[in-house]
């Protein structure tokens, strides 16, 4: 797909129609409720954040709606699309993003397409006598109809290159990348909910969102929903038709004009801070991502070329070999560096975080469901509760669709989590009353068999393995017990060294499927369960109800790589995945996080009261005693299990003066306001925790003994108030040459950044692409502008990219 978009492209457009949409009841503020008319008056919709928004997803929420009413979204439903426009009344439908889930009929026939005739088929020889039947017409309609078998479509207008008239988003979105939503379905109450991504010029190019403008804004971007109720265009009652169903497009004339409209204010993508600035390098663990980009901007605001942060995005044991190394610069880790003979390195607490098992799962009725459950038809779930041995279940392959459903080494195990009874009897409400009954209650998708992971080393990975080995139960089934329902571990598990670092996939197996020129062909274990590139990855996919499956029907016999080609997302209201990523991202994309069993035996969710109390229970590392290491064995009843503590470290002796201080500033920044939670530029976001005033004290400090002792030899430091926020070294051997304040170069084992179309905004204009093949675990962030050539999207003072392969979307 071509991500273009400049400002002398956007043109004008003049609106279809002269009455302008409803406009949003306060535009600036975060949350924004706009009102319905005519036959939706009394519809409210409020969309949770307007403003500052990066990719990510939104809460929109509704009261006053008609019920929808039955499984099938016959009728009663909002359609809820993402536009550009320049227009202050709102877009045109030209202008939306709208019409890739075409397949999708659960509303009606031409309901999730751009089509704008509904004639019914003619024959040649009707036709030429002119005697077609006239079917179902728009009276509002200005666009002219040609012949009865034509199909015509409202094109899709992009901000910049030529229309898709076809119907299809042609190279600017298609089923894989839409967030549109056809269907969002209204309870018996009146209520209903819908989680939105919205998405950047990185994600739609052919909406530009948040580009960079001459005035230094992002572009803004507008929400459109259509609501529908059980009337057609031509004022007939889908009841009244054989297929009980709504037929006509929301972009139909009399559709459209029910629209509301919001408009969605973004963070640009482009510069943000000063040009020609000599960044000084910060790299670490992919929890402090969120933060470091959200910081950057206020560090160098006013000009401050001194103050301007390159931020790569790496492993902690990278991370540690950084700081080991000639030019430690500063790292990010979630555990300390063993001390190295001649280095002194000062840790600094920066930030609260955690491990989470974030879901998107749907509630999908039985056909025997009742009333009240089939009410629920479609609705997220909002939690689940699992063991430490359901997790190891879940992150072996011990489920028959974690692996090959008929491999004899865990035939007898249960198909998925779903009719596992350790399961059943900790979430009762959301399974089927009977698991041998397939035709009654209610039931989770059969698919959830394992979770979205990232490929590569974590520290997070060693904390979960840690928490699973703390556990009796989960232990003994780890090493090959079975559990009390007879359900064994997938035997390629118990011989692996625990706790491991990662989040293997060590059953590696392969069944021959067909493909289109039939021939039989290998089709394997990272086919069916792919790694996501990394923990933001896995999050946006399973957001999307994207489980990166390689589609065992469609093969590619002649595209760059030879394979199974990319499936595309569960549809809305029909998703089920599971993804192991940190709590901040989680928390971007809107994702519910699972209830873990602690040590207590309470099952708690992360929030900043459950990660606190747990870093309230952790005790010194054994490796430094300035480093808090987790404590998955803490009987305090509020802690959740999988929270960590990331901490900024560096080697002072190794840096100069000038690094010092940039340093320095940045621990004082991020001790201070850096842990005031919001959305601006500069805040803390949402899934972190604040830091206690005991460990930002600590960070204090350090940046005082960084910026003191930089370039200082440390023979000659004597023992002081800052000792605490050290760690013991010796003398070393070699003096290691200092670390400039220019910042250039990059680690060894990282690959140069290799800038992308594909992938999703972060804060403050990162753009952020995430691959669906496990390439590498980067990504690279440049909090200086880029070179003149590069999109504008990509370039900037804030770049957050991958090494990567070419997504493969089919």
């Amino acid at each position: 797909m071509i991500r273009r978009w400049t400002a002398a492209a956007l043109a004008a457009v003049l609106l279809m129609f002269t009455a302008p949409a409803p406009a949003a009841d306060a535009a600036d503020s975060t949350a924004v409720t706009v009102t319905g008319r005519g036959d939706f008056k009394d519809l409210k919709v409020t969309v949770s954040q307007t403003t500052n928004l990066i990719n990510q997803v939104v809460d929109v929420t509704w009261t006053g709606g008609a019920p929808t009413g039955d499984s099938a979204a016959y009728s009663n439903y909002l359609q809820i699309m993402q536009c550009w426009g320049d227009a202050k009344s709102g877009p045109t439908r030209e202008q939306c993003q709208f019409g890739a889930l075409y397949t999708d009929q659960r509303g009606g026939l031409y309901t999730g397409k751009r089509q704008l005739n509904y004639a019914p088929y003619c024959s040649p020889e009707n036709e030429k006598a002119g005697t077609c039947p006239d079917g179902l017409r728009d009276p509002l309609e200005t666009v002219k109809m040609t012949q009865a078998n034509v199909n015509v479509f409202a094109p899709f207008k992009p901000v910049e290159g030529d229309p898709v008239t076809n119907g299809t988003g042609g190279e600017y979105f298609d089923q894989a990348t839409t967030n549109e939503i056809p269907y969002g379905r209204t309870s018996p109450d009146g209520h209903g909910e819908e989680f939105f991504e919205v998405q950047t010029a990185l994600e739609a190019p052919g909406l530009g969102c948040g580009s960079l403008l001459a005035n230094g804004t992002g572009r803004s971007c507008w929400m459109v929903i259509v609501p529908r109720n059980d009337s057609e265009v031509n004022g007939t009652s889908g009841d009244a038709k054989p297929h009980h169903a709504l037929d006509s497009s929301p972009l139909s004339a009399t559709n459209w004009a029910n629209r509301l409209v919001v408009p969605l204010k973004f963070q640009p993508l482009g510069r943000v801070c000063p040009l020609g600035a000599a960044e000084k390098r910060a790299i670490g663990a992919e929890a402090m991502t969120e933060a470091m980009i959200r910081w950057q901007p206020t560090l160098c605001a006013g000009g401050r070329k001194d103050r301007v942060f390159g931020w790569t995005q790496t492993t902690d044991a990278s991370a540690r070999d950084r700081l080991a190394g000639v030019d430690p610069g500063m790292v990010f880790v979630n555990q300390p560096m063993t001390p190295v003979p001649g280095r002194k390195v000062v840790y600094a607490p920066a930030a609260v975080s955690g491990l989470a098992i974030a879901m998107n799962i749907d509630w999908v009725s039985g056909s025997g469901a009742n009333p009240e459950e089939l009410a629920n038809e479609g609705k997220r779930l909002p939690t689940l509760k699992l063991t430490a041995r359901l997790v190891a279940k879940l992150m072996t392959q011990s489920y028959r669709s974690g692996a090959d459903l008929n491999r004899p080494t865990v035939i007898k195990n249960p198909q998925t989590i779903t009719f596992d009874p350790e399961f059943r009897q900790l979430n009762p409400d959301w399974v089927q009353k009977d698991p041998e009954d397939t035709t009654s209650s209610v039931q989770l998708p059969l698919a959830i068999g394992d979770a979205l992971v990232g490929v590569g080393q974590t520290d997070m990975a060693t904390e979960l393995w840690s928490w699973i080995l703390s556990d009796p139960d989960a232990k003994a089934f780890l090493k090959g017990k079975a559990d009390p329902w007879g359900m064994v571990v997938n035997p390629v598990y118990p011989g692996l060294t625990w706790p491991q670092d990662n989040f293997p996939k060590s059953d590696l197996y392969c069944v021959k499927m067909r493909n289109e020129a039939q021939n039989d062909v290998d089709w394997c274990t990272l086919d069916m369960h792919p790694f996501a590139n990394n923990m933001h990855d896995a999050a946006r996919s399973a957001a999307r109800g994207d489980t990166l499956v390689r589609n065992a029907t469609s093969f590619d016999s002649n595209g760059d790589v030879i394979g199974w080609k990319k499936g595309t997302p569960q549809l809305p209201g029909k998703r089920a995945v599971l993804a192991v990523t940190d709590t901040a991202t989680a928390t971007r994309f809107g994702l519910p996080m699972v209830q873990l069993q602690n040590a207590a035996g309470k099952f708690v969710a992360p929030t900043s009261e459950s990660m606190l109390a747990a870093v309230a229970a952790m005790k010194p590392s054994a490796v430094d005693k300035s480093v808090l290491a987790p404590n998955p064995s803490t009987t305090s009843a509020q802690a959740y299990p999988l929270t960590s503590v990331i901490y900024a470290a560096t080697a002072p002796a190794d840096i100069d003066k000038d690094l010092g201080a940039a340093y320095g500033d940045l621990l004082r920044y991020a001790a201070g306001n850096g842990q005031t939670p919001g959305v601006k530029p500069g805040t803390l976001p949402a899934g972190y925790a604040p830091l206690p005033a005991k460990l930002r004290a600590q960070t204090r400090t350090a940046a005082t003994t960084i910026q003191k002792t930089a370039g200082v030899d440390p023979n000659a430091v004597s023992g002081s108030a800052d000792t605490p926020a050290t760690s013991p070294t010796t003398k070393p051997a070699t003096k290691p040459t200092k670390a400039s304040n220019t910042g250039t170069g990059t680690p060894s084992d990282v690959p140069a950044a290799t800038p992308s179309g594909l992938g999703s905004a972060v804060p403050v204009a990162v753009s952020n692409p995430t691959p669906s093949t496990p390439l590498g675990n980067v990504r690279f962030g440049l909090f200086a502008a880029l070179a003149a050539g590069l999109l504008a999207a990509l370039a900037g003072p804030i770049l957050l990219t991958i090494a990567r392969a070419k997504r493969r979307n089919g």
